[in-house]
């Protein structure tokens, strides 16, 4: 399969998947009872919010991650071995992301930010270590 090909399928399944789960981790009654009508029409519209935007910023920045993956981990493993350079590389990514995601979600105003963020976290590091298993292989 072509390269951005395959890329435009991580980030496809990057954007429905966290904007998915977006949506569903922040819409009334997930956490417990809800209120009147009103409250859990006003919440349904955050959630769904959440999700377009943790939707849309994830396909961006799987893009980005993809780049920087491949552009950091290239520099760092002619400077160390491929541990210390895999490392590194996942360290750096993962602040510069969340250094965006989660003021964004303030902004926003996302109710369940930690619940909304941690399977993101989990799976963008099982991903970008896979990742760069398989850019080390190349």
């Amino acid at each position: 399969m072509p390269r951005g090909l395959k890329q435009g399928f991580i980030v496809l399944a990057a954007a429905l998947g966290y904007g998915g789960w977006a949506v569903y981790s922040n819409m009334p009654g997930q956490l417990g009872p809800t209120g009147p009508a009103e409250m859990m029409a006003e919440m349904s519209h955050v959630a769904w919010r959440a999700g377009f935007i943790q939707g849309g910023y994830a396909g961006l920045l799987t893009l980005i991650n993809l780049a920087i993956l491949e552009r950091l981990f290239g520099h760092l493993r002619r400077r160390c071995t491929a541990l210390q350079a895999a490392g590194l590389t996942l360290l750096v990514s993962t602040v510069a992301q969340y250094s965006i995601i989660i003021p964004v979600h303030l902004l926003n105003g996302t109710p369940n930010i930690l619940i909304t963020l941690l399977p993101g976290f989990v799976i963008s590091t099982l991903f970008s270590s896979a990742y760069l298993w398989h850019v080390a292989q190349q």
